[in-house]
């Protein structure tokens, strides 16, 4: 049965799973690998027999920048030899990644369950913010316009979509300790607007940006909140929402990253990829590459 557009399912975090998912675990790898994984899923589900999805958190080895699928690199201003920059399938601006971020991602098959992806976003935005609020972050709200979760007007995760032919994907991150926002300062550029009258600028917005390490309730603090600590966390709690007790464990080993090196190949080692986004995805792989 499909969901309508408004999808009861994105308000019912305590339905059954939708799917039976493989839990591909938490890793920690550099930005490539982890941006030609998310195609080898999409490719993985688009071709599985049983119509399996697949879920898999991860961060990034070193600071990241990820530009979104078609936009232009005139953003960076500066790469140190301490940030990496690499570009997804998803559509959107780029993004700041690194230890300081976990990120979350849902393959899914083109089977009907949902008829459109703001069906599937709605869907899992919805059971991220039931997680983080379960772990007592508040208030919580999902604003699936902006395709982002807040605390209050705050944005402490965000998340894109890759809506293919045969399958479909949502990733995003998730904020877990707070931004050095001088060090992005020096890497893209930061602008102002004018809006009423008043200037708004991006480096204060993220300056005042939450993180899970700043909004858990002090009771569930640790004495120290390392970012392995919170991944793990983090990660769980979205697991349970998502997936319940219906998934396989799966392992990102030697072997799977060798079956993606046709893709880091062919788009995310090639600087072509990162400059121009080329090749693109023809219209027989992607209908969509919403933001």
């Amino acid at each position: 049965m499909k969901s309508s557009k408004s999808g009861p399912r994105a308000n019912n975090s305590m339905a059954k799973p939708l799917f039976q998912y493989e839990n591909w675990g938490l890793t920690v790898l550099p930005a490539d690998i982890n941006m030609a994984l998310e195609e080898f899923l999409l490719k993985r589900v688009a071709f599985s027999k049983n119509k399996q999805a697949a879920l898999r958190f991860y961060t990034f080895a070193k600071d990241s920048i990820v530009l979104g699928y078609a936009q232009d690199t005139d953003v960076i201003k500066n790469l140190d030899k301490d940030v990496y920059l690499t570009r997804r399938i998803t559509g959107g601006s780029h993004v700041q990644t690194g230890q300081n971020t976990l990120a979350y991602s849902f393959v899914v098959p083109r089977d009907g369950n949902f008829s459109h992806f703001e069906e599937m976003r709605a869907y899992y935005a919805s059971l991220v913010a039931k997680a983080l609020k379960n772990l007592g972050l508040g208030p919580i709200e999902v604003d699936n316009k902006a395709s982002t979760i807040n605390v209050g007007s705050r944005i402490i995760a965000s998340h894109a979509m890759f809506w293919g032919v045969k399958s479909a994907l949502l990733h995003g991150i998730v904020i877990l300790t707070p931004y050095d926002v001088d060090k992005i300062y020096r890497r893209v550029a930061l602008s102002e607007r004018d809006i009423g009258g008043k200037t708004y600028s991006e480096y204060s917005a993220l300056k005042k940006l939450p993180a899970v390490s700043k909004e858990l309730p002090e009771r569930k603090k640790p004495l120290i909140l390392k970012p392995d600590f919170l991944r793990e966390l983090v990660s769980r709690a979205i697991t349970k929402e998502v997936a319940g007790e219906r998934f396989r464990g799966m392992k990102v080993d030697n072997n799977v990253i060798k079956e993606s090196m046709e893709l880091l190949e062919k788009r995310y080692r090639d600087p072509i990829w990162i400059k121009e986004h080329q090749p693109t995805f023809t219209n027989s792989e992607a209908e969509a590459i919403p933001g």
